[in-house]
């Protein structure tokens, strides 16, 4: 973008006429340059019609063949309904089973409980019944030999009880491999699903039931919802004179026909290189640019992505 200085014709003929003569008191005579002029009441851009959130690139994140879409171009959405289903039968298939042994395990964790269970309170009952012995044998009533084989029961089953208890983890360790076994079976089958993440409107759909997709694979773009601006690049030379809360308007590029109108509500806080959807023909490659987002009042009649220009009120 390009400003100049146009000196009028009889300063610049008085000027030459007066040469190198600094004596004859004639000023030196201000030659055309670029710049930006403090005058400038408009700065000119060139925009695309985008939402105010960024249009989302749905992906699936397993690979798979499409099995079902349920979108097409051009159709609303909400978010959390599905758009997508791979191929999923085997997938399918493994979760009764493993619900099966993880369903198997639990009965056997709660019968090991149980056995583990009534083993402490046999031993509970021996040790109570060694101790009256032992009193009966300080009282010289009761029998070393029976005294020592109450001792002998007690620790029996003091190690009974011990492999019990380890029996019982071994279950309950068991049972958790197969919890986490089959979290991951389910989410490896939602894997196969893609739901919306957002309200909004299908852009583009680029493939179908049949189709192999592999992981991570881009196959639609969905526009969010909500509010839409125009993301412009505004030439340095009057970068620095755009605030948001400026008015704008935003009109076809090269007719000039006014298509809406909107405000600047975002002003980069850097330069950087121009975009290629704002370089045009006899501008210098290495000029950079500010971008400028437009938010629009009334955006009804403008497509998203469409090329404007943007007018931006200093």
């Amino acid at each position: 973008m390009k400003y100049c200085i146009f000196v009028p014709f009889t300063v610049l003929m008085m000027a030459a006429c007066g040469g190198n003569d600094q004596s004859a008191g004639t000023a030196p005579v201000p030659v055309p340059f670029e710049g930006a002029p403090e005058n400038a009441r408009q700065v000119v851009g060139i925009g695309r019609v985008e939402p105010e959130q960024d249009i989302i690139n749905l992906a699936t994140q397993d690979g798979g063949v499409v099995r079902r879409l349920l979108i097409r171009e051009g159709d609303r959405v909400k978010a959390g309904a599905v758009v997508l289903e791979l191929e999923k039968s085997v997938a399918e298939a493994r979760l009764p089973q493993i619900r099966a042994r993880a369903a198997t395990q639990q009965t056997q964790v709660a019968a090991d409980e149980k056995t583990a269970a009534e083993a402490e309170t046999r031993l509970v009952n021996l040790q109570k019944n060694l101790a009256r012995i032992q009193d009966l044998f300080n009282k010289n009533v009761e029998t070393a030999q029976n005294r020592d084989n109450a001792q002998f029961e007690v620790q029996n089953q003091q190690a009974a009880v011990e492999r019990l208890r380890a029996a019982t983890r071994v279950s309950r360790s068991r049972l958790e491999e197969f919890k986490n076994e089959l979290a991951v079976a389910e989410r490896e089958l939602a894997l196969k699903t893609v739901k919306a993440p957002v309200d909004g409107r299908m852009l583009s759909v680029s493939t179908q039931v049949g189709n192999a997709l592999p992981p991570q694979s881009g196959f639609a773009e969905l526009a969010p919802d909500g509010r839409t601006i125009v993301r412009c690049e505004v030439d340095e030379l009057l970068a620095d004179r755009v605030l948001p809360g400026q008015k704008a308007i935003i009109r076809t590029i090269g007719a000039g026909n006014t298509l809406a109108a909107g405000e600047v509500i975002y002003a980069a806080p850097l330069l950087k290189k121009k975009s290629l959807f704002a370089e045009t023909p006899g501008e210098k490659e290495d000029r950079r640019v500010r971008e400028v987002k437009i938010l629009l009042h009334d955006p009804k009649n403008l497509l998203l992505n469409a090329r404007v220009e943007c007018v931006i009120d200093l």
